[in-house]
């Protein structure tokens, strides 16, 4: 955020002290989770709550000087003005994309497509190119929870293969990451990886540490009641039970299992026309109905599902379809294709494209209807009606009006 939107943002609420510190965000309704403002904060005074709807950080105020930098370091702090982020990688200088896949079929099978982020975290491990991943699993005694931890060895990376359709805060870690200093690759959605972005810049050390970012491409990130409720509407298991939660995995597409003490297994259903339908769509966070940047623009590697009605049909191994960003991604990408642990085959950036078309955005035009109900619900601007009015007339759509309206008028949005 430059020196004007700073000054625009304390000016939102005037004379307010949240204005100057990551409460705007909260009380906005924007937060994301990413984890960013607990680690820049130089005085160590906030702290990760873990809702029962999404994560959110909590400000000791006695502690804090209102310094401004969590604000500063989050990714969702250009709606508080209205002003479209700029979504450009400033190392990008690579547009290579493949389909890839794991050689070995226990990395491949279990994985959310093909196993390539599992394969090459575990091919550079292999090879002491890097001493750890930030990434994420759904285990213990509370695996509804995501946690997110640095996997420093096979047993460890292998607990956080798949997908993770709850909130998640991959930031979170790379205080760790400082505490002790590396080489780690960090994994995380678009608004993860602007967030450590903006990280790297205040703070250099993360810079050095992190030597490859892996994003996703992101529809957005469901509130972690979504799968509780699935759990226990659909699959008929007491929240209690569950000691894992695997969203992905057992072939491809996938399916979604719970599994109990022991590893029994308690819910098995399948990813399409079941999880997916119950919990990708439902129940996102606000900020990711104001979303821009659903390609992980500042990532080295992007990775998503190859999905088309042939791969639905006939695939049942995975594959990743991934768009490598940058020259470092390159470097990597060379490295695993070299080495044979991975397989890879050349598809154009349109392909890359085409098996998320529904995530297409032309940033050019920022304006879509849930932004401009957001600018409209939470700010009292105006001057959106117009454009506003113009794109219901024609699109005849409205998408977003119930998660703003919820957000706006719901006295409990986090928690």
């Amino acid at each position: 955020m430059n020196s004007n939107e700073a000054r625009g943002a304390k000016s939102i609420v005037k004379n307010n002290k949240k204005a100057r510190t990551i409460d705007i965000i909260l009380e906005k309704k924007i937060c994301v989770g990413c984890g960013a403002c607990s680690v820049v904060c130089p005085n160590n005074c906030i702290t990760f709550v873990y809702g029962q709807r999404y994560n959110y950080p909590k400000i000791n105020e006695r502690q804090c000087t209102q310094c401004g930098k969590c604000l500063k370091v989050c990714p969702s702090s250009f709606l508080l003005n209205g002003i479209t982020p700029v979504l450009k990688n400033e190392k990008e200088k690579v547009n290579e994309c493949y389909l890839s896949y794991a050689r070995d079929d226990r990395i491949r099978i279990d994985a959310a497509s093909g196993g390539f982020v599992t394969g090459l975290i575990m091919h550079l491990l292999d090879k002491r190119n890097v001493d750890g991943a930030i990434v994420a699993r759904c285990e213990g005694e509370n695996p509804i929870v995501a946690e997110s931890f640095i996997a420093r060895n096979r047993e460890s990376l292998l607990s956080s293969r798949g997908s993770k359709y709850a909130p998640v805060s991959n930031c979170t870690v790379l205080r760790d990451v400082l505490e002790k200093p590396g080489r780690y690759i960090f994994v995380g959605t678009p608004c993860m990886n602007e967030a450590l972005t903006k990280l790297q810049k205040m703070l250099p050390e993360l810079k050095r540490s992190i030597v490859l970012r892996i994003g996703f491409v992101c529809a957005g990130m469901a509130s972690r009641l979504s799968t509780k409720a699935y759990i226990e509407n659909h699959g008929g298991v007491n929240i209690k039970d569950v000691r894992r939660i695997s969203y992905r995995g057992n072939g491809w597409p996938g399916r979604f299992r719970v599994f109990g003490e022991n590893d029994t297994l308690l819910m098995d259903r399948p990813l399409l026309r079941g999880s997916l339908t119950h919990l990708v769509g439902h129940d996102h966070y606000l900020r990711c109905k104001n979303c821009l940047d659903h390609w992980a623009y500042f990532a080295d590697i992007v990775v998503s599902d190859p999905w088309t009605n042939d791969m639905v049909q006939n695939e049942k191994k995975g594959l990743t379809a991934i768009m490598v960003r940058t020259v470092r991604g390159k470097e990597i990408i060379d490295s695993a294709m070299a080495s044979g642990d991975l397989i890879f085959e050349s598809i154009s950036d349109r392909d890359f494209i085409a098996y998320n078309t529904h995530l297409a955005m032309n940033t050019k035009h920022p304006w879509n209807s849930w932004m401009l109900l957001y600018q409209l619900f939470f700010f009292g601007r105006l001057k959106y009606i117009i454009p506003l009015l113009r794109y219901i007339l024609r699109n005849k759509e409205l998408i977003g009006l119930r998660t703003t309206i919820k957000a706006r008028f719901g006295k409990k949005y986090y928690y």
